[in-house]
Formats: C-alpha cells, sequence, structure tokens
C-alpha cells in the first residue's frame, strides 16, 4: 500500500457563498456592520481636530463659532462614538471575567464600573478643558 493511499481522505465541508447584502437578512447584523462603519466617522473627526491642533500650533487657526457644518460634523460623530462605546460597554459584562473568590464578579457590577468609569473619565475631562479655557497658559 503506497502512501497515498493510506492517508485518509480530507473531510470535505460545504461553504454556503454570501451575497453581497447578506448583512440586511437580520436587524441584528445590521446593527453590527453600523458599530463597524462607526469607526470611520470617530477616524474622521480625529484626523480633522489633528489638523487644527498643528494649525494652532502654526498660529492660524480660525474661529469655528459660527460654522453650522463643522458642529453638525461634530454632533453626528459624537452620536456615532457613543453608540461605539455603548454597545462595547454593554458587553463588558460578558468579555471581562473579574475573580472574586472562588467565582467571578457579577455581570451587572462590571458594566455598572464599566459605564461609572466612561462617565468618570467624560466629567473628569470635560472638567480640564473647561479649567484649560479659563487659565492663561
Amino acid at each position: 500500500m503506497t502512501e497515498a493511499e493510506a492517508a485518509p481522505a480530507a473531510a470535505r465541508t460545504y461553504r454556503r457563498q454570501l451575497g453581497g447584502g447578506w448583512f440586511v437578512s437580520r436587524p441584528s447584523y445590521f446593527l453590527y456592520i453600523v458599530r463597524e462603519l462607526t469607526v470611520v466617522f470617530m477616524v474622521a473627526w480625529l484626523a480633522w481636530f489633528l489638523y487644527e491642533v498643528a494649525l494652532l500650533k502654526q498660529n492660524a487657526f480660525t474661529s469655528l463659532a459660527g460654522n453650522y457644518a463643522v458642529l453638525a460634523f461634530s454632533a453626528v460623530c459624537l452620536f456615532f462614538t457613543l453608540w461605539h462605546a455603548i454597545t462595547f460597554l454593554n458587553l463588558s459584562g460578558l468579555i471581562l471575567r473579574v475573580p472574586l473568590g472562588d467565582g467571578f464578579a457579577p455581570p451587572t457590577a462590571i458594566k455598572v464600573l464599566s459605564f461609572g468609569g466612561l462617565v468618570g473619565a467624560t466629567a473628569l475631562g470635560g472638567a480640564v478643558m473647561i479649567y484649560l479655557g479659563y487659565v492663561k497658559l
């Protein structure tokens, strides 16, 4: 018996081909794809912010106080950023397993701490920005 005859035949599996609109077949799939696309808005806002910081460093910054397009863009980006954060933090109780004695901390406690951290970091960051807005450096 040769080696080729002695080797078992590889199992063949059927793979169904997915069409271009596979994610619209279920609402949960669609929301997953939308959540993944929120990163595009987050990166676009960050690139714009870094560009504005570079202009500020060169003393070429212009005030955007009356620019409603920038305000609308920032509001849309904030919405998608919050959606991204909230959908992740809702799963934090299932993803993060914190050892506690012989078992693990309850998922609800982990979720509450995660959202508390988000609110705390947001409040602290906002307070620092407000303080730096009033201080003459």
